[in-house]
């Protein structure tokens, strides 16, 4: 076998390989759900207006944290002055990260001063996205979360 036999037996079983590897790779891609942030279009075309959200909240001053403890959505929220916010209407939505198909947008009852939650179906351990909305008369707070689900044990409560 000569030289220029062995060179081509190689460029073709490397293209070759390359073939079979891109096949392999697209099926493996397209056998599971879709992993794609939601809403992420709608969130680059409204990325202005986030922006605006951000600095009216700022304005406000209130602090806010975010949380999935037990399965619920907590939400803790002091304004400026560090007093409990009494009286808004709090909307959680977000998503795992491991299963972005898996969202949810739910309303968070206060359930003590300050304080808001409310369970979320299908709580898995993990790290999540969320979107915490606050409104009271005409102030309105936005802001966004990464969180890590906590699991109290008994001895911690």
């Amino acid at each position: 076998m000569t030289a220029s036999v062995k060179w081509t037996i190689a460029i073709v079983g490397l293209l070759m390989g390359n073939v079979v590897a891109t096949v392999v790779l697209a099926t493996v891609a397209n056998a599971g759900k879709s992993q794609v942030i939601p809403d992420y279009y709608d969130h680059a075309a409204h990325f202005d207006d986030a922006i605006d959200e951000a600095a009216e909240s700022a304005k406000l001053g209130w602090r806010v944290t975010a949380s999935i403890v037990d399965g619920a959505a907590e939400v803790r929220a002091v304004d400026a002055q560090g007093m409990p916010i009494l009286g808004a209407v709090v909307r959680c939505s977000g998503y795992p990260r491991a299963h972005a198909d898996h969202t949810f947008d739910i309303s968070l009852p206060a359930t003590a001063s300050g304080l808001y939650r409310a369970h979320v179906q299908d709580v898995s351990a993990g790290r999540y996205d969320l979107r915490v909305v606050l409104d009271r008369g005409r102030d309105h707070f936005g802001t966004t979360f990464t969180v890590d689900t906590i699991a109290r044990t008994e001895s911690a409560r």
